[in-house]
């Protein structure tokens, strides 16, 4: 029987289901006030210690596996064995190399029938203490995975992750990871399935991505059981793990209808965007939907065939559309909703996809079209379309024929001049206001120009760009401050001590993650780590 992932003050075991055999703008602008997503972004990059505890009740004495058997299920660089290091490192692009330090077995001042009775939270919190006492304390910044040798829960609890002996593969295990690096539940709109009488309808239900925990098209691994599947593209672009010139928000540079090219996401060689995203809602910008090409190869090698999937990102949760309405409920393949048009036209190697959306003309949030005419969609507020409306409704009246012809105003009242040849008899503040609005238009127009994300960056804030992945978010003074560096990076190294790349006298290497060699001041690799240690605090809503 499959497990599910239940919550944290769940101990019992559940069944599951089992599983069927472009460009994007670039700088994380501050959001809208009042325009804040419920969704928790965390861009994870770096090598990420994790300080995985291997604990054994008072009286199970039994090792169910060596610690040599954790080292190279949590992996080492150059394992080569196809675990969890193996995992991240590929759906994060090379982003994230776990880091792991495995520590035990040790043996707990608790019974198994003692530590039945307590939460997913004590159970951790007994084994580090456990640790803690015998000279190991987890370093600060260390995420936590404690393996117990006997079956009794496993799952994710305050970012650690519990794992009993029948969690021991990479399937369970990379998803209460994910967990721990803050990702939810993925879902369908499927809300006929139900995968445990605990869980929401749709719950578990995206089985292209491993946040759907054991419901997912899966393979055998071998050493470290089933593998899972890989990661859906809004999850990969929570994490920070898209490069920004390979997502794209449809509409954004004013367009309304265009063809798409997607790369697979297990293929990223290839040209096309990995991630495009759609807006529709001028009122929530983190309610869209997501376009990606899954490919049936690497670790998604256990889908049923390559596929385009889209999703509608709310709440920040992404929920995929199935075709509820066909045999098998397939993903769609087109959609038509929201003012909003997708078609699959193609997949092989690449995809293409028909989108089509009006969202480049609509207003931000708090604006109106004018409609001085019904083609007038230069957005004002709500009280000047209606007095445009009331002016339109009485302009006979202001007509007379005079020096300017049969619609000449009359006496205190001018044309009011909002487009070429608009007539309208108003007041000339009611002018000037229409020249004001005209002037402004652009600003007030199209919502997908400030759709960034999950990782959009708070109030006074822009993403620092070091490179095409780095979503960390700084002011716009940093931001400057490190494109300059990266434009004398070279006249900066010198073949020295550290290789090629070593930094002149006065300079030492930025590391604002790991691998970057760009040479700074002190001051500046000082404000990188400072910049870093904030990640949370900067996103457009870090409370979630």
């Amino acid at each position: 029987m499959l497990r599910s992932c239940p919550p944290a003050t769940a101990v019992a075991r559940f069944g599951l289901r089992a599983a069927a055999a472009g460009v994007s703008a670039l700088a994380g602008l501050a959001v809208l006030p009042g325009l804040t997503p419920s969704a928790q972004a965390v861009p994870i990059r770096t090598e990420n210690g994790w300080s995985v505890l291997l604990c054994k009740m008072s009286d199970v004495s039994g090792e169910p596996q060596t610690k040599t058997f954790f080292k190279q299920f949590f992996g080492s660089a150059g394992a080569g064995m196809k675990g969890l290091y193996d995992y991240f490192l590929n759906q994060s692009y090379g982003k994230v190399a776990i880091n792991a330090d495995v520590r035990g077995w040790y043996t707990m001042p608790y019974t198994q029938a003692q530590e039945a009775g307590k939460s997913r939270w004590d159970k951790i919190n007994d084994c580090v203490n456990t640790a803690a006492n015998a000279g190991y304390s987890v370093p600060a910044g260390n995420r936590i995975a404690v393996i117990i040798n006997a079956q009794m829960d496993s799952g994710a609890s305050g970012g650690r992750v519990l794992l009993d002996p029948g969690a021991w593969n990479v399937r369970f295990a990379s998803h209460e990871m994910l967990h721990g690096y803050d990702l939810g539940h993925s879902f369908s709109n499927d809300t006929s399935y139900q995968n445990a009488t605990w869980s929401q309808p749709g719950e578990y239900d995206d089985m292209w991505d491993q946040m759907s925990a054991q419901h997912v098209y899966s393979f055998d691994t071998g050493t470290f059981g089933e593998a899972g599947v890989g990661m859906n593209a809004y999850n990969r672009d929570k994490l920070g793990w898209l490069p920004m010139d390979r997502v794209r928000t449809f509409g954004s540079g004013g367009g309304s209808s265009g063809v798409v090219r997607l790369a697979p996401l297990q293929k990223r060689s290839r040209s096309g965007s990995l991630l495009v995203r759609v807006p529709f809602n001028p009122g929530d910008l983190y309610n869209y939907y997501t376009v990606e090409y899954q490919s049936k190869s690497g670790w998604t090698k256990g889908i049923p065939k390559s596929t385009v999937l889209i999703h509608e990102v709310k709440n920040g949760t992404p929920t995929l559309l199935r075709a509820l309405n066909t045999a098998g409920k397939p993903p769609a393949q087109s959609i038509s909703a929201n003012g909003v048009t997708i078609k699959v036209l193609t997949t092989g190697s690449t995809a293409t996809v028909q989108i089509t959306s009006q969202i480049a003309d609509r207003c931000l949030q708090g604006w109106v079209w004018r409609e001085a005419r019904a083609s007038d969609h230069v957005c004002v507020t709500g009280a000047t379309r209606s007095q445009v409306a009331a002016d339109n409704a009485v302009k006979a009246s202001r007509w007379v024929n005079g020096a300017y012809g049969p619609h000449t105003c009359v006496q205190g009242y001018v044309w009011r001049e909002a487009f070429s040849g608009d007539d309208v008899c108003v007041t000339g503040a009611q002018r000037t206001q229409a020249k004001a609005d005209n002037a402004q238009a652009s600003a007030r127009r199209n919502p997908a120009r400030l759709v960034y994300g999950p990782n959009t960056c708070a109030p006074g804030y822009v993403w620092r760009q070091g490179d095409a992945a780095d979503y960390v978010c700084v002011t716009g003074a940093t931001r400057a401050q490190v494109a300059n560096d990266n434009a004398v990076k070279a006249s900066r190294w010198v073949n020295g001590a550290y290789g090629a790349h070593t930094c002149r006298q006065g300079y030492v290497w930025r590391e604002a993650w790991v691998g970057d060699d760009v040479c700074v001041t002190g001051a500046q690799r000082s404000q990188a780590r400072a910049d870093n240690a904030q990640t949370r605090n900067r996103v457009a809503n870090p409370a979630g």
